[in-house]
């Protein structure tokens, strides 16, 4: 069996267990013999809007998946100068990882959009795909929204069963109880000081808090001062 390696781009801005508790769910499916979260150096899709810098994002994906056997924080984004590709950072890996089947995770919701993506048709032949369960995006809906010709490769997966080597690249849709947060909600519930604590990892809580991340920034003003 060909070692099984998984990678987990997103703009993690921030990391939650919306992000980790699922990926957990899909080594102990898959045995994958390592993931790799990839933090969106510039993802084209989010251009214009408000990011965090990556070398904070960066930085809370580390210190969240340290205590997790398997779990690595890869940098391979970090230095981007332009736009960031996914079928980009997935052929590095594959000429990193030479022969090991290569598996690409992705929230449902992403999955939903993917005919958006650049060069996602290159991207569904160089590895698997494994969907993850996002609570507005599944079933009839997901596969109402997907490109033809794709849901011939899907084949759905319940959490702990075997999976063995495919034959053909495809596309996994891993149903897990969804994990019902958003990084969206996280950054506006900190804005608005309601607590956030139970969403995200502790080492992300702490870090946040310490680097004041995601405040308003009159109270980030006012504390400056001294007020």
């Amino acid at each position: 069996m060909k070692p099984r390696v998984a990678i987990y781009g997103g703009s993690f801005d921030p990391f939650h267990y919306g992000h980790l508790v699922p990926t957990i769910r899909a080594q102990e499916t898959f045995e994958f013999d390592a993931v790799y979260f990839v933090p969106a150096g510039k993802p084209p899709h989010k251009e214009g809007e408000p990011l965090t810098p990556v070398t904070h994002r960066f930085a809370m994906v580390a210190l969240a998946t340290l205590p997790h056997r398997g779990f690595f924080t890869s940098d391979i984004e970090v230095g981007a100068q332009g736009p960031t590709y996914t079928v980009d950072t997935v052929r590095r890996f594959r000429q990193k990882f030479g022969n090991a089947a290569l598996y690409f995770l992705m929230g449902s919701d992403s999955f939903s959009q993917i005919a958006t993506w650049d060069r996602w048709e290159e991207l569904i032949e160089i590895c698997h795909l494994v969907v993850l369960h996002r609570a507005h995006m599944w079933g009839d809906e997901l596969r109402a929204r997907i490109p033809e010709g794709t849901a011939e490769r899907i084949v759905e997966v319940a959490p702990f069963s075997r999976v063995a080597d495919p034959e053909k690249q495809t596309i996994y849709l891993l149903d897990h109880e969804p994990f019902p947060i958003s990084a969206t909600s996280i950054r506006d519930r900190q804005r608005e000081g309601v607590p956030i604590r139970e969403l995200v990892p502790h080492e992300v809580f702490s870090y946040i808090e310490k680097y004041r991340l995601y405040r308003r920034e009159e109270e980030d003003d006012s504390r400056a001062d001294g007020r």
